[in-house]
């Protein structure tokens, strides 16, 4: 008997498009129809599909092993890497298998640093699969009507607080909460909403936060190592207590790594009654960590250049397009992170973008469209351009 089966995540049921094969931009279907990829992994493939150097490797280390559970030179090597990319304070890393897994982790070690309790996120912002930081109504993919809190309890929300992004009322709020606020996490740029000049808010949320005791957690899970080898920190010259890495770090493999200061580690690992549990049976394996090297080995200088000159000849070219069609939308982004904005109006935060935008239904035909022509859209609308593109 031929039993029946579902699969519940989106755009994987049985009758949906499959692909079998990938190589640079491209995605091949079952009928070896090419098509241009701008989903790129939701940003995991800097390097674009089936890069011939990270293959080569992985194929070396899966020869070897694909799982020690011990100690191993593949892990090591990663790590050196990141600590000559990364900021230097940021000495200390934890491993795990993913961005969510990361933010978690974060977020668990600065509520054992500060002896606090509540977690402070910002509207728009993503940090994964977490009840803590999923408080909104689901409307991140094109207005969905599927709430993210379904299936949460509110007593897990109770300890969560949600800021305006990029907006004055914020400190008011930050200084009623400060003494129960362990932590405030937030993306250096939104993938709903890359803010090219959020540098001035960005620096002074970090000053004002360390100054009240608060802890700042930077989700560099897509930031990290694309716009800048050390990340946005980096690229922006800010201290942040905690940076959550991940996508990119994985080189298309499960990845995700916490790195924190000292003055984070005094207070939770060097007290043996305030460490936090860091294992994970997949947790530093030797195949991601190997993509992952030979990832970050290949990003030059020459690279960034390339992408970034890729990235604004992609924005110039759609606004042009949209200039000469009469179409009222705009391109934008910072970085390699850019996105459509379904409306000509200049958006400050994400409620704008929602409030200004074409309806979910409409943005739903357009990615529709885009197959028809062969191109794949990010259902989340975030477009992080490779450097496999010609």
């Amino acid at each position: 008997m031929n039993k029946t089966y579902r699969i519940i995540n989106p755009g994987y049921d049985n009758q949906a498009k499959q692909f079998i094969r990938a190589q640079g931009n491209f995605l091949f279907d079952q009928n070896d129809q090419p098509f241009i990829d701008l989903v790129m992994g939701a940003g995991s493939l800097i390097l674009g599909h089936s890069d011939k150097v990270v293959v080569e490797k992985i194929k070396q280390q899966s020869e070897k092993s694909s799982l020690f559970l011990q100690n191993n030179p593949s892990v090591q090597a990663l790590s050196n890497k990141v600590a000559q990319l990364i900021p230097c304070e940021l000495i200390n890393q934890i491993y795990c298998n993913t961005g969510s897994e990361a933010t978690q982790r974060a977020v668990r070690l600065a509520r054992a640093a500060t002896g606090k309790t509540h977690i402070a996120s910002f509207q728009g912002g993503w940090h994964g699969m977490n009840e803590w930081t999923l408080l909104d109504d689901g409307g991140r993919f094109g207005q969905s009507t599927v709430r993210a809190d379904n299936g949460i309890p509110k007593v897990a929300l109770e300890y969560s607080l949600l800021l305006p992004y990029n907006d004055d009322a914020v400190w008011q709020i930050i200084d009623k909460n400060a003494k129960q606020l362990a932590a405030i996490i937030i993306e250096p740029l939104q993938g709903s909403n890359p803010q090219p000049d959020i540098y001035p808010f960005l620096s002074k949320l970090t000053e004002y936060c360390q100054n009240l005791g608060i802890l700042v957690i930077f989700d560099e899970i897509i930031t990290g190592f694309r716009v800048d080898p050390g990340g946005a920190a980096s690229l922006m010259n800010l201290k942040p207590d905690i940076v959550t890495y991940g996508k990119v770090l994985g080189g298309g493999l499960p990845l995700g790594l916490v790195a924190f200061t000292e003055q984070v580690f005094a207070k939770t690992f060097a007290d043996k009654n305030k460490q936090i549990l860091t294992g994970g049976t997949f947790s530093a394996n030797p195949i991601s960590a190997t993509a992952g090297l030979a990832t970050l080995e290949q990003l030059t200088p020459q690279t960034y250049a390339k992408i970034k000159g890729l990235t604004s000849f992609f924005l110039n070219e759609l606004n042009q397009a949209f200039q000469n069609n009469n179409i009222n939308f705009h391109a934008d982004g910072s970085g390699s992170i850019n996105r459509i904005y379904f409306t000509d109006q200049k958006i400050k935060n994400r409620q704008q973008r929602d409030g200004f935008e074409i309806s979910a239904e409409k943005q739903t035909k357009f990615r529709a469209l885009m197959v028809q022509q062969g191109v794949l859209w990010p259902t989340n609308g975030i477009v992080c351009m490779p450097a496999s593109q010609k």
